[in-house]
């Protein structure tokens, strides 16, 4: 039966300094060299993505943005990816803008992305864009008003903040149509949540049934950690939540598997591999 086992990574792949531990580096290389088909589904870009992966073989499309893209980290290109149309962009930045909260719009350009804000007068938002050009090499583009910055290629507009700011946001653009979020905390910050727009045909579902249609897989088994991967869960055949789950997640899952402080997810998947292989 052909398989593929499809993960989150902040908070269930990822140690809680967000990068890959050795073992769990040494365990998916092994899964790899066995011809196990494994791939990942996060809220990341490819930017941060590749370089967290640098050291595993990734012969699947990575789902990124949580399902907005489809990529091919062999290829080095987009298979697929789904925007948000142009009237409700710009709906969404002219929201923003009345109610003063910064945000990142994130755009596809050739087989890069373009990223865009306006104003960054809040530490939180000031603090990732900071992050990421030196971390990742991701340049980010200043613009007089995020309105600018829409285009037939919009894909992605994302805000971090607390809880109360980012829910009003989210009332406010949930009735737009074509529109879908998703609305979770940040698993590195307490005080901090995310609101993530896309496009109505993007999540963490429809991209694993567009893996399971484009690769034909008759069983596909999902981990993850926070209420973004609900969606991953949705279209998994089978679903494992690690220990440091949300207790929502845990409620959706198949079962509860070890923490991310314990390389639970390449572990798990290497016994259910090789239990099958015997039987």
């Amino acid at each position: 039966m052909k398989t593929l086992y499809i993960s989150d990574l902040d908070g269930t792949l990822l140690t809680p300094d967000a990068c890959l531990s050795e073992r769990s580096t040494q365990l998916l290389q092994q899964l790899s060299a066995e011809g196990v088909l494994f791939s990942c589904a996060t809220a990341r870009s490819i930017v941060s993505v590749r370089s967290i992966l640098s050291r595993v073989q990734m012969p699947m499309p990575v789902v990124l943005m949580n399902g907005v893209c489809i990529y091919d980290m062999h290829a080095r290109q987009y298979q697929h990816y789904e925007t948000i149309g142009v009237q409700t962009a710009l709906q969404v930045t002219e929201i923003l803008e009345q109610m003063q909260v910064p945000a990142f719009l994130y755009t596809i350009e050739g087989q890069g992305l373009g990223c865009f804000h306006h104003r960054l007068d809040d530490p939180v938002m000031e603090a990732y864009r900071a992050a990421r050009p030196q971390r990742f090499d991701r340049p980010f583009t200043q613009v007089d008003s995020l309105t600018q910055a829409v285009s037939d290629r919009t894909i992605y507009i994302t805000m971090v903040d607390q809880k109360d700011r980012i829910q009003k946001i989210r009332d406010a653009v949930a009735p737009l149509p074509g529109l879908q979020y998703a609305f979770y905390k940040d698993v590195y910050d307490r005080d901090s949540w995310y609101l993530e727009l896309c496009g109505a045909g993007a999540s963490k579902r429809q991209a694993v049934d567009y893996l399971r249609h484009a690769y034909g897989f008759a069983h596909i088994i999902g981990f993850g950690d926070n209420l973004n991967d609900l969606s991953l869960f949705a279209g998994c055949d089978e679903c494992y939540a690690v220990a440091n789950a949300r207790d929502e997640v845990k409620a959706a899952a198949t079962g509860v598997i070890g923490s991310n402080l314990e390389d639970a997810v390449p572990e798990w998947i290497l016994e259910h591999y090789y239990h099958n292989q015997k039987g």
